[in-house]
């Protein structure tokens, strides 16, 4: 089954690419001090938020890519990681669009629920459990990697890196790392290698 690659590579590493420059943005406009009701009106703000939203999408594309390409290698262990990580990114998805579309609204009107002086529960943990997901899927996939020694160790170990700092909702530079790892793994020479699904 080959039907994913010609784009595992570019979507890995257009994928890995924008993580990076949102999660740069992302540190960018934390040190302006700034509230995060008058952050998420800048620009820069809306430039940030699109790439990461961008990122996740690009990297429901490449999470099946790299899945199909190793799947015999990686074994159940890998389908179940492969499976946690596919749900924490659609979930991150989810915020992400949030952030691009939705704060800037929330920010004129009810600044102080970005602010920090007012949460709703729900809203917390919606957070919460998003970023735990993500974070834990990528931890799980890169320790499927590294197990199943699929590619290089340095790509798999940043995309553990990459999921354990992603599990802290409060900060992008998780996505950061992991998109490093990314942009490793697309240039990593096992992507030469096809090892898609084998059936019985």
């Amino acid at each position: 089954m080959k039907r994913f690659e010609g784009v595992a590579k570019p979507a890995t590493l257009a994928a890995g690419t924008v993580f990076i420059v949102g999660g740069v943005l992302d540190q960018v406009l934390r040190l302006t001090g700034d509230p995060a009701s008058s952050i998420v009106q800048t620009p820069l703000y809306a430039v940030r938020s699109v790439a990461l939203l961008g990122g996740a999408l690009l990297l429901i594309l490449a999470l099946v890519s790299i899945y199909e390409r190793h799947a015999r290698n990686i074994g159940p262990f890998g389908f179940s990681a492969a499976i946690v990580a596919g749900t924490g990114t659609i979930l991150i998805s989810g915020l992400f669009w949030a952030e691009a579309f939705l704060y800037p609204t929330l920010g004129r009107v009810t600044p102080e629920l970005l602010d920090g002086s007012v949460r709703p529960g729900s809203s917390a943990f919606g957070l919460l459990l998003s970023a735990a997901v993500f974070g834990v899927g990528w931890i799980l996939l890169g320790i499927a990697m590294l197990r199943a020694r699929v590619y290089r160790v340095l790509p798999a170990v940043l995309l553990v890196l990459g999921g354990a700092v992603s599990v802290l909702p409060s900060t992008a530079i998780g996505q950061a790392v992991l998109g490093v790892g990314l942009v490793l793994l697309a240039f990593s020479p096992t992507y030469r290698k096809h090892e898609g699904p084998q059936r019985s």
